[in-house]
């Protein structure tokens, strides 16, 4: 094989820490060198036990002792590709409602102790998983300054689910040069794709449903467990919010029951699925999509009369919207919101168009060749098989534009048979924390480190 690499591994906790434990044991299988940094003393001592070279974030940061935390906080600002020391703590949930100060000291202290394990382990490959809390976030960072390549993970539809970017995590998901004339064997396997997943009209992900299990309450003892003996200074880890979020969801998702409606059987309407509001996506990569009600707001506004904006909400984010965004939603003329189990697969048939903010719906409504109108450039946006929006100024026009647009069904399947070939086997842990899984991950991140996936970092020095 080539030269082994150097991989570093960034989790906070738990299930995260434990299955790219076992993704890391897969890939030192193969020759490469690899470490871990986590959040958790818990994780970082169970990563030990396996035998890697592990770090506890909060112990490091403990370890540092006092700091000119003003002359850091300078020169990381300006010595990181951010605009601002805020920009990375900004959406970490352990900073919200907590002083300025408190939060920058806290992110001066991951970015001096993420520094020093960079000096350690030299890593060629960074995995510090998506996400908002700032140790992802300096991990990419440092990363990119120290010239590593910073992978991230992504699931997408497609049979290979594995949408694997390099460096950043908002860009288009194949060079336009790649969407190219199909030869008959390539368009035949799209259309087979197509054929599948549409007779099979399920989510892609699994409902949310706020409710106790055995499964909830064996998490809540543990949390409780580890909390008390092992990570009494990890912000991440609070048992409280577990049971506050849980009563908060509970009495959200049956208060909300009264605010659904039914379908107008003699209006036509237009598609738009909800974003699911606390994701990593909509808070650090389109911060400017933050606001859903408004952007609504002016859809619904810009639809001609006749017509109706039907909204669901994402099955990850039943009892996590506001009801006071969803009265604000319900109460719009021409809006209906819809029971959040209305099957997603039947509304793209019935729907005279669909609008998206990033949301994967746009991408199967591609594969009924629906017109379908993109707010915050998602991946698949910007190839000729969707209306896009550069500025919200836009939407006025574009949306009774949409309903006139007809997309080409041979550039979609172009297109979707270019993404498929760009995606490989495996998924990020929160889909899929198989054994069946790890492998998988393993061998498509293993081909990365090769060169074989288009990811070409330096080998590792003898």
């Amino acid at each position: 094989m080539n030269a082994p690499v150097r991989f570093l591994f960034t989790t906070l906790q738990f299930i995260e820490s434990e299955f790219y434990g076992r993704v890391g044991a897969e890939l030192a299988h193969r020759g490469h060198d690899v470490a871990h940094v986590a959040y958790s003393r818990r994780s970082a001592e169970m990563l030990r036990r396996r035998g890697f070279r592990a770090y506890c974030l909060t112990d490091l940061m403990a370890e540092l002792g006092p700091l000119d935390v003003a002359g850091h906080a300078e020169r990381i600002a300006r010595g990181y590709d951010t605009p601002t020391l805020r920009e990375v703590y900004r959406t970490d949930i352990a900073c919200e409602r907590q002083p300025e100060q408190w939060s920058i000291e806290r992110t001066v202290r991951h970015f001096v102790s993420l520094e020093r394990v960079f000096d350690d382990v030299r890593p060629d490959i960074v995995v510090p998983e998506v996400g908002s809390e700032t140790m992802r976030t300096a991990a990419h960072l440092i990363g990119l300054d120290r010239e590593a390549t910073v992978l991230f993970l992504f699931y997408t539809i497609f049979p290979n689910p594995l949408r694997l970017y390099a460096n950043t995590m908002h860009s288009p998901i194949v060079p336009h040069e790649e969407v190219r004339e199909l030869t008959p064997e390539e368009r035949a396997e799209v259309e087979e794709f197509i054929a599948e997943f549409t007779a099979r009209a399920t989510p892609i992900r699994p409902y949310r449903r706020p409710r106790i299990t055995r499964a909830t309450l064996r998490d809540f003892g543990r949390h409780i467990a580890v909390r008390v003996a092992r990570d009494r200074d990890n912000e991440y880890l609070r048992p409280s919010r577990f049971v506050s979020n849980y009563v908060r969801e509970r009495a959200r998702a049956m208060a909300a029951k009264r605010l659904y409606s039914r379908l107008d059987e003699n209006r036509r309407f237009v598609y738009f699925p909800l974003h699911v509001t606390d994701d990593y996506k909509i808070k650090r990569v389109i911060p400017h999509c933050v606001d859903q009600a408004s952007l609504i707001e002016q859809v619904a506004a810009a639809l001609p009369h006749g017509y109706d904006l039907v909204l669901k909400e994402h099955p990850m984010s039943v009892g996590r919207n506001t009801l006071g965004m969803l009265r604000r939603l319900a109460r719009i003329e021409n809006v209906r919101l819809l029971d959040p189990h209305t099957n997603s697969h039947e509304l793209i048939q019935r729907s005279q168009a669909i609008v998206v903010i990033s949301s994967t719906v746009g991408l199967e409504a591609l594969m009924y060749a629906k017109p379908v109108l993109t707010l915050g450039q998602p991946f698949y946006s910007g190839y000729g098989g969707t209306l896009d929006v550069d500025s919200f100024r836009e939407i006025r026009d574009q949306v009774p534009a949409l309903l006139e647009f007809r997309p080409e069904r041979e550039r979609i399947l172009e297109f979707m048979h270019a993404a498929m070939r760009r995606c490989y086997p495996g998924a990020p842990v929160l889909v899929d924390s198989s054994d069946a899984n790890t492998l998988a991950l393993a061998s498509s991140l293993d081909a990365a480190a090769r060169g074989d996936l288009g990811v070409r970092p330096a080998p590792a020095a003898a």
